[in-house]
């Protein structure tokens, strides 16, 4: 026999593998609410300011984390650096160091979330480079967040 946990929407119980809807669900008597994300590419040629938005972000919303993923690596001669944040601060979620630009591989920062939004909120993923620019270098970002 194996566990099969019920999920309970309203007064409704059915087994987890039944399809839901809304995002009122209960897990064994639980609330639990979606995780949400949005996302963009970033690469090695993108023009000035140097960022690509990732999207607005709803009012109360709580900033979870992102998600880096290095598809191609980035190769300036001297530093390559991303970082995810908002205009007003723009490593507020991902800082320099966070990620290693020039591994492929994919990164999980949350260490910097935690943010409930009081306001709409735009956020960005921006790359800088110093040295003899780069030729190749290319990432996938996600933001990570859920409407309590």
């Amino acid at each position: 026999m194996t566990y099969q946990p019920y999920m309970r929407l309203g007064r409704a119980q059915r087994p987890s593998t039944a399809a839901m809807g809304g995002d009122q669900m209960l897990f064994n008597g639980v609330p639990i609410r979606p995780v949400s994300a949005v996302g963009t590419f970033i690469n090695f040629g993108v023009l000035t300011p140097f960022r690509e938005s990732l999207g607005l972000i709803p009012k109360g919303a709580g900033v979870i984390g992102a998600i880096v993923a290095v598809t191609e690596i980035f190769n300036a001669a001297a530093t390559n650096v991303l970082v995810v944040g908002t205009a007003a601060d723009i490593d507020q979620l991902v800082e320099a160091g966070d990620v290693n630009e020039a591994a492929v591989g994919t990164t999980l920062v949350c260490h910097r979330g935690g943010v409930v939004l009081d306001a709409d909120t735009e956020y960005f993923v921006q790359f800088t480079q110093t040295g003899a620019p780069a030729t190749t270098g290319r990432a996938g970002v996600a933001l990570l967040y859920a409407i309590p």
